[in-house]
Parts: C-alpha cells; structure tokens; sequence
C-alpha cells in the first residue's frame, strides 16, 4: 500500500523529477506530471522517449515528487518499475494528467505509443 503522504503528492497538482539509468549507468532525468495508484507512483511517457528505453532495459527509477505548496518539501520514492502497460490504461493516465495541469484531457502526441509506468516503492526518502 502506497503511504497517504506519497498518495497525496502524486495525485495532486504537483510536478517530478524521475530519473533512470542509462546504458552506461550515468543517471538521466525528466520532469514529469506523476500521478498514483493505492500501490504505485504512475508516470506515463511514449516509447519514443529515453526514460522508457532505460525503464525497459533496467527497471530501477527514482521519482522526486515536489510540493508546490512548499517548495521546501519533497518526497524520493526509490524503486521498480514493475509494470509497463500500453494502451487505454496509458492514455486513462495521460488524460487525467493533463487535465490537473492544463484543465483539458487531451494528451500531447509523443513520438511512439503512450506507455504507463508503475512505479513500486523500495525506499522512500521525506524532506518537510
């Protein structure tokens, strides 16, 4: 079970940092709109992107999620990305995404198909 905390920042109107690994191991990161489920930090990209070539050759990710409330407090979730799904489930995020921060539902195109992300926590990491 996601914790409240991690919940509450991902669903809310707030931007992250999500960061993979490249091949060579030297860390890649993009600012992302998260969003989640009782038991994942959701992201969602297109196949076209880097996060999701270095998501599907290494699992390993990190999600920094800031409050824009307080720009001091932040949460680090550590962990997998144990599922990545192509299709409705994908665009279902994509819309609910862009409709906290543009107020309309319609997704951006990407290069390739839009992929969903789940992110299962290993450690989380708080600054308030």
């Amino acid at each position: 079970m996601l914790d409240d905390d991690v919940h509450a920042l991902a669903t809310e109107a707030n931007q992250a940092i999500f960061t993979t690994l490249m091949p060579g191991g030297e860390p890649q990161a993009s600012i992302v709109w998260p969003h989640a489920d009782r038991h994942h930090v959701l992201v969602t990209t297109s196949t076209g992107r880097q996060k999701y070539r270095n998501i599907a050759r290494d699992p390993r990710a990190t999600i920094l999620l800031l409050d824009r409330s307080n720009s001091r407090r932040y949460i680090e979730v550590r962990g997998r990305v144990v599922a990545i799904e192509i299709g409705e489930a994908a665009l279902d995020v994509a819309r609910t995404t862009f409709t906290k921060w543009t107020g309309r539902p319609a997704v951006r195109p990407g290069v390739g198909d839009r992929v969903l992300l789940r992110l299962l926590p290993d450690r989380i990491h708080r600054k308030d």
